[in-house]
């Protein structure tokens, strides 16, 4: 009996006795190409049993289809002892933080969190963000749903603010029960103006009050006119003042527009159509301020008026909400609090002066979300998100009193209103057009992984380059160049992870390096990275059915159905020499009875 012990699963060849004197040997290949290992081994030496030992987890290479094939080709019986553990063990890992390094002061910048969770109990995961040891935002997630023992991945927004200049810490704490992991990086903060334009047909009370707010805030640098007929006029200093700013390059400069109670023949549908392009595929956001004219209703047949986000009633019943006097006290929903939108300090919303008049808005579209209600849950701000990945942000409000809370405190309640809804609908400070990631996020040397390009815009999808070439660069600067080929509005390439260690993804060819967001990539060793640490039974069971042979529920199992040597006889002959043989003799004989008939035949003696 012969026994010949083998390592298969990406560390092939011979096991000796020197492996086992410091205990089992540790595997450490980068994959487990079992089957294709273990034929290489039938082809190489005849066995009559395969006893394998192994979670049958083929991660490289063919299946066990055509393991099972080539052991009934060589009619090699086949035992199989699964070996793995029984459970998972849990794991949270924050992959990446995306944040603008360049963020505003002031400003609530987005903050988005992509982890990898595996094998967790019941109950949110809460992530938190910290800038300099202040928490600035917190939420509860659900748990991803996918595969049991797989790494799956988990997508989070949240915000944080900046109050001070210069550099600021950012940690993030994604958490449940007592798994837990953190990560910081550092950003610079520096006093951006949001830029906003405002059209409007004369100045209202609620347009006037809300240029002074505007004009005094030192966050926001403000470009109003008015509509006389279809004349406009310049009602500030700021911006272009001899004429209306609404060419598609000119739109770039502006983070926000406010439509306040003007009819559609006021503007070009030129100018219309560089709105909508503006929203929908730069991020800008758009505010509508109907009043008591009802004159907005008059978008809604026009491709402006696909960005209101309610179904507006006729003018005239727009238009009579506002002059009905009655009284709307104002409350924020779970919709602006998840947004962090509408905090009013001291003092709730609704118990502030009430608003005198409010527009009936109609019913929100699909997609929509009230983020103001009143005293009654009739809707009085109503949100939507357009263009691609819903960069750009539509809000109509239905009141225009908000200057009544300037009673006796100023501007405090007025400007905290707009200046909160404005920085919700503007677009961020530093948000890029294309994104450049890797799936799985985590790998192990040899792993194939996906690096994807993806436009973040629809403008940058139409104005994308013929090619792209990604880089990554890891320990010790290493680079590494990756050709990508168009996939969809993108790119991308299916590559083995390299070598263990951070790998930084940006792109070396294509876009434009500034205008594109960087991924990362964490290459693990394989011995502090084990994805799936269970048996494949079922994959295994399969492998026993298919090529004749059993599957044993333990050691001790497959141990009594061995061949014991022990119980047979054996019997040692004596060794026999070449002539201690009945055909030697024979052979002789016939040679001899030849011999003698030949000489009778020629009469010789």
């Amino acid at each position: 009996l012969v026994l010949d012990w083998q390592s298969v699963g990406g560390v092939a060849g011979p096991l000796l006795d020197d492996d086992f004197a410091d205990g089992p040997p540790t595997a450490h290949g980068a994959a487990s190409p079992l089957s294709e290992e273990l034929v290489r081994l039938l082809d190489a030496s005849h066995y009559d049993l395969l006893v394998l030992l192994s979670d049958g987890r083929v991660t490289a290479g063919p299946g066990l289809e055509a393991l099972a094939t080539q052991l009934r080709a060589s009619g090699t019986d086949l035992a199989i002892l699964p070996v793995g553990g029984e459970g998972i063990d849990a794991r949270i890992l924050i992959d990446q933080i995306v944040v603008n390094p360049a963020a505003a002061l002031g400003e609530r910048e987005p903050v988005t969190v992509r982890a990898s969770v595996r094998g967790l109990g019941d109950g949110p995961v809460t992530i938190r963000v910290w800038v300099d040891g202040a928490k600035t935002d917190e939420i509860q997630a659900d748990v991803p749903i996918g595969e049991p023992g797989a790494l799956l991945a988990l997508e989070q927004r949240l915000e944080a603010t900046f109050a001070k200049e210069g550099a600021a810490t950012v940690r993030v704490d994604v958490e449940q029960g007592a798994l837990k992991d953190s990560r910081e990086m550092t950003v610079q903060v520096s006093q951006r103006k949001l830029q906003v334009l405002i059209l409007d047909h004369r100045p209202r009370y609620e347009i006037r009050y809300l240029r002074e707010a505007l004009k005094r805030d030192h966050t926001i640098e403000l470009s109003a006119w008015l509509c006389d007929g279809k004349r406009w006029r310049a009602w500030t200093s700021g911006g272009p003042t001899d004429h209306l700013p609404l060419t598609a390059a000119e739109l770039r400069d502006y983070d926000a527009i406010v439509i306040g109670d003007i009819a559609p023949d006021t503007l070009t549908n030129e100018q219309m159509r560089n709105i909508v392009e503006a929203v929908k595929r730069r991020g800008t956001g758009l505010l509508w301020l109907p009043g008591e004219l009802g004159a907005t209703a008059g978008f809604a047949k026009t491709e402006l008026g696909q960005l209101i986000p309610t179904r507006l009633p006729d003018a005239d019943r727009l238009a009579h909400g506002y002059l009905d006097n009655a009284a709307h006290r104002l409350r924020r929903t779970p919709a602006a609090e998840k947004n962090l939108l509408f905090e009013s300090g001291a003092v709730p919303w609704d118990q502030l002066p009430p608003q005198l008049g409010a527009g009936d808005l109609g019913e929100p579209v699909p997609g929509a979300e009230v983020l103001m209600e009143d005293q009654d849950g009739k809707p009085m701000a109503v949100y939507k998100t357009y263009g691609v990945g819903g960069s750009g942000r539509g809000v109509i409000l239905a009141v225009d009193d908000t200057w009544r809370w300037r009673r006796n405190v100023g501007d405090a309640y007025l400007q905290r209103f707009h200046g909160q809804l404005l920085r919700f609908v503007g677009r961020r400070s530093g948000a890029r057009p294309w994104r450049i990631g890797v799936e799985p996020r985590r790998a192990i040397p040899g792993e194939v992984v996906k690096l994807s390009l993806t436009p973040l815009t629809a403008e940058a999808g139409e104005a994308a380059p013929d090619s792209a070439t990604a880089i990554l660069v890891g320990p010790g600067k290493r680079e590494m160049l990756v050709h990508l080929l168009p996939d969809g509005g993108g790119f991308s390439a299916r590559v083995p992870a390299p070598d263990a260690g951070q790998w930084r993804i940006g792109v070396a060819d294509g876009p434009n390096p500034g205008d594109v967001e960087d991924g990362e990539l964490d290459v693990f060793p394989p011995s502090s990275e084990v994805r799936e640490p269970r048996a494949d039974r079922p994959a295994l069971e399969a492998l026993a059915r298919a090529a004749g042979g059993r599957l044993f529920p333990d050691a001790a199992a497959l141990a009594a159905a061995l061949p014991d040597i022990r119980k047979d006889r054996v019997e040692t002959l004596p060794p026999r020499g070449l002539w201690d043989n009945a055909w030697a003799f024979a052979a002789i004989a016939v040679l001899l009875a030849i011999e003698w008939s030949l000489r009778r035949s020629y009469r010789l003696p």
